[in-house]
């Protein structure tokens, strides 16, 4: 059961809906690594040294085969979907408990590949937020494989609002 900090029980409940939709979409890539991921914690709270909102997502997930590359560890792509994947959800719920747009597209999405994450391995995804407004989003995301006590992958992530569509 994940635990919540600082977020009111009513978004507590927006906030799975909206996982679940993330993780359960039927058109969705990836969707059977996504829907395997444990959510661990939640928490939004003011950062002490601007005293902006961020939020802070948990989620673990044990690397099967379905995430593998030809060398038996976690493929980069898989990586770089659960960045995708775990700091969006940061954004989104941050951006609920300020009313702001729930909702950005991908502008870019930087990785680095610090060590393997093998067959077996369990993975501890963490994502902040770093800055949240009406028009653009961004966050961090570290991946550590808590099995051999590691850092695999970091990530920065940028988001903006989507334009409306011109059709």
């Amino acid at each position: 059961m994940a635990i919540f900090k600082g977020l009111p029980a009513e978004m507590q409940d927006t906030f799975m809906d909206t996982l679940r939709f993330f993780q359960d979409g039927p058109t969705f890539a990836a969707r059977a690594v996504g829907s395997r991921l444990e959510l661990e914690k939640v928490e939004v709270s003011e950062r002490e040294k601007d005293g902006r909102m961020q939020a802070r997502v948990v989620f673990t997930i044990v690397v099967n085969e379905e995430m593998l590359n030809i060398a038996n560890t976690m493929h980069g792509g898989c990586a770089a979907y659960l960045i995708d994947m775990c700091s969006s959800i940061a954004m989104n719920v941050l951006a609920q408990a300020t009313d702001k747009p729930p909702f950005y597209v991908s502008q870019a999405l930087n990785t680095t590949f610090h060590a393997p994450a093998p067959l077996g391995a369990t993975l501890e995804i963490v994502s902040i937020t770093t800055a949240l407004g009406t028009r653009t989003a961004s966050g961090v995301t570290e991946i550590w494989d808590t099995t051999h006590r590691r850092l695999c992958v970091t990530g920065v992530h940028n988001k903006m609002a989507p334009s409306k569509s011109k059709l």
